[in-house]
């Protein structure tokens, strides 16, 4: 992990998103809004329990399995809350896209609000609210929201083209306004401290770094008690738009600029 100035703004860069889970112990109990092409909303822990699991199912020694398997996260879970874990070794056996419910879970941070390109239609946590489909909000911890375009688009089916004026305007005022608003009201009090959290996978063309407007974005970067950025460097490959050059240390290089000038 690597920690330094930008501006006046703490930044903490790290290669896999679950590592951000170090810099959020240093300021416990914040909100966390994340900007990611991924949710990132997992269970935590499913890897590692369904692979533990299935060592003991063929060694005879394990009863249901889905049972098992809870088990084996939540005894995780606790031993950090015990003291018997730190999050390094907690990190060991956490997948990337797993470490906001192990951050609620386990009280690292109170709530969490993710804006993605990658849409859930539903989703099997219960900890996690997704904007738009049939699940009712009642204080999830983790709210997930994503647009199909920019707002103010007029088409009724939103094709290719669609998508990369989006991605070009990720981090514009059209765009953030509208996350913002929707954070705001799930949870009024979200950015009364909060974390500003930055996968470099949600940058996927050289226009994105550069938008029309950007009075949003620069208002998080000042409001926000640190940042995170996660490098990421395989997702951004795959996930940047064909003919796109992007590399995640030029991201969070130019991100670093945005930060400082804020």
């Amino acid at each position: 992990m690597e920690k330094c100035l930008a501006g006046s703004t703490t930044v903490y860069t790290v290669q896999s998103h679950n590592q951000v889970l170090e810099a959020w112990e240093t300021c416990p109990g914040l909100n966390v809004f994340s900007l990611d092409y991924h949710t990132d909303t997992k269970e935590a822990f499913g890897s590692y329990a369904y692979w533990r699991t299935d060592s003991e199912l063929k060694a005879g020694s394990c009863g249901n399995p889905d049972v098992r398997r809870r088990e084996l996260a939540q005894d995780k879970i606790q031993a950090y809350l015990d003291g018997k874990i730190d999050i390094r070794g907690i990190n060991d056996n956490l997948k990337h896209d797993e470490h906001m419910d192990f951050a609620v879970r386990s009280n690292i941070i109170s709530s969490a609000f993710v804006l993605s390109v990658n849409r859930n239609s539903s989703s099997s946590n219960p900890y996690v609210y997704i904007e738009g489909c049939d699940i009712e909000y009642s204080g999830q911890p983790i709210m997930e929201y994503s647009m199909p375009c920019i707002p103010g688009c007029s088409r009724d089916s939103h094709d290719q083209d669609c998508f990369r004026r989006y991605r070009d305007a990720c981090i514009d005022d059209s765009v953030l306004s509208m996350a913002v608003g929707m954070a705001e009201s799930l949870n009024p009090g979200f950015f009364d401290a909060f974390i500003l959290d930055i996968d470099c996978d949600y940058f996927n063309t050289e226009e994105s770094l550069h938008p029309s407007s950007s009075e949003v974005f620069k208002s998080l970067i000042r409001k926000a008690a640190l940042v995170t950025i996660a490098l990421e460097p395989e997702c951004v490959k795959i996930c940047r738009m064909e003919g796109c050059q992007l590399e995640s240390r030029q991201i969070a290089d130019e991100l670093k600029i945005i930060i400082g000038n804020a």
